[in-house]
């Protein structure tokens, strides 16, 4: 062989690799493309998926009515096609622009799925007489003896995981003509159901639907004794759930009726210790001259809002906190266990609550506002005496018996003293000094109704 003519096809042979690599490339490429291309959709709640072709479009019930997506699949009410699909069940709707098929995916429970459970391992005379209860009295006359002109064809198809039922439904009757096929299966207790829908004379384009049937893959196979030990566990979950929020209600009753006894048996000691005190102090018993502390505090907007804000928010945080930390607990348990109704009732009572609280504080603020008149931003002058101590100027003159205080706390550059849930008077600490405070609180706490 001479060496050009033996190159020459070793050049060639080359050339017909490399061409059949870059083909097998592209190839590859392309189904790795076309695969990536596909839209799958997964039904967690519900243990299966389906793989949509590209291009398809896909609706649910968490698409909005608005969506441009519903008038591009042919539906101009959206609104009424969301209502369709809670009532029925659907899950999602897929529309094949090609074909112009509109394919429903349902998944539904009944007293019948449960007992059938799932059609694996079941005969095809099993199944099909399921398919007959499942379409019983859909051909039957009418209350007037008058045929509906409904009939239908079933059979069983293949399919890689479960065996799947095919209904065609023919109806011929005055009010419409229309054919629909169905295609469903029963497992984990639960029907899945795919079917499209033709109105008017002409055959199903069974193409597009046949590629969703298909692609249906279950995520998860439960046996019944599975099903039911999930279902206890289930039912178990609500009524902890429920008992916990019960005991929540019945403790806070509890809490507030005992809460109020004990403020009512306080109130009346107060009020008798009160009139003690004004008696002892019209005979000239009570030491009006002795001064523990002097302190003052400017009335205005901004030191309401803190005062407002304190009593609001922070002052009882530590229950606050650990109510709102309850509560989360018991929505969390409830989302986990899917007893979301529960879940949202309990987050719901929180709010309402935190709304109360914040209403209440806004409203204390605007009396407080008006009763100083905060906008000329009055000035409050205290003097501390051994029983009791006065408050002047701010428009107003009060006099208060450490018996009444409820608290006294410290919080930032004030010193708040309560009567009640939301009455109270505050004075500047640095008016009074570090010292004098700490001896004044002291002082307070030790001669405060118990």
């Amino acid at each position: 062989m001479k060496p050009a003519k033996w190159f020459g096809e070793r050049t060639a042979l080359t050339v017909k690799k490399l061409l059949s690599v870059f083909m097998i490339a592209v190839c590859v490429m392309g189904t790795v493309f076309a695969s990536a291309a596909d839209q799958e959709v997964v039904f967690e709640d519900h243990e299966f998926k389906v793989t949509a072709p590209d291009g398809t479009l896909i609706m649910n019930r968490d698409t909005s009515k608005n969506a441009a997506v519903w008038l591009e699949a042919g539906i101009a009410d959206s609104e009424d096609r969301l209502e369709m699909m809670e009532q029925m069940n659907v899950l999602s709707l897929f529309f094949d622009k090609n074909t112009g098929a509109l394919v429903n995916v349902i998944c539904k429970m009944t007293e019948e799925t449960v007992n059938m459970f799932s059609f694996v391992g079941k005969t095809d005379s099993e199944i099909l007489a399921y398919v007959d209860k499942l379409m019983e009295g859909v051909d039957a006359p009418d209350e007037n003896g008058h045929s509906t002109g409904v009939t239908y064809e079933r059979s069983l198809i293949k399919h890689s995981q479960v065996p799947f039922f095919r209904i065609l439904l023919d109806i011929k009757n005055e009010e419409m003509t229309a054919k629909e096929v169905i295609y469903g299966c029963v497992v984990n207790g639960r029907l899945i159901e795919i079917d499209q829908y033709l109105e008017g004379e002409g055959s199903v384009d069974e193409s597009f639907i046949g590629k969703i049937v298909d692609s249906v893959y279950i995520t998860k196979f439960m046996t019944y004794e599975e099903y039911e030990d999930i279902i206890a566990k289930s039912k178990l979950k609500i009524w902890i759930a429920l008992g916990c929020v019960i005991f929540l209600f019945v403790g806070l009753f509890v809490f507030v009726t005992y809460n109020k006894k004990k403020k009512e048996k306080k109130a009346v000691r107060i009020s008798d210790n009160l009139r003690d005190f004004r008696e002892r102090k019209a005979k000239g018993e009570v030491d009006c001259k002795t001064v523990i502390a002097m302190g003052s505090a400017e009335y205005n907007i901004k030191a309401i809002d803190k005062f407002v804000n304190y009593n609001t928010w922070i002052r009882n945080i530590i229950i606050e906190v650990i109510l709102l930390a309850f509560l989360a607990v018991i929505v969390v348990f409830c989302l986990s266990s899917n007893s979301i109704i529960y879940g949202l009732l309990v987050a719901a009572c929180g709010f309402v609550s935190l709304y109360f609280n914040y209403s209440g504080g806004e409203k204390n603020k605007a009396n407080m506002m008006a009763r100083y008149d905060a906008r000329r931003k009055p000035l409050a002058r205290f003097t501390f005496y051994e029983e009791f101590f006065n408050m002047t100027g701010a428009g107003a003159m009060a006099e208060y018996t450490y018996d009444q205080v409820m608290s006294v706390r410290v919080y930032n550059e004030y010193l708040y003293i309560f009567f009640g849930t939301e009455q109270g008077v505050f004075v500047e600490r640095n008016t009074i000094g570090e010292e004098e405070l700490v001896k004044l609180i002291t002082h307070i706490k030790s001669h405060k109704a118990k």
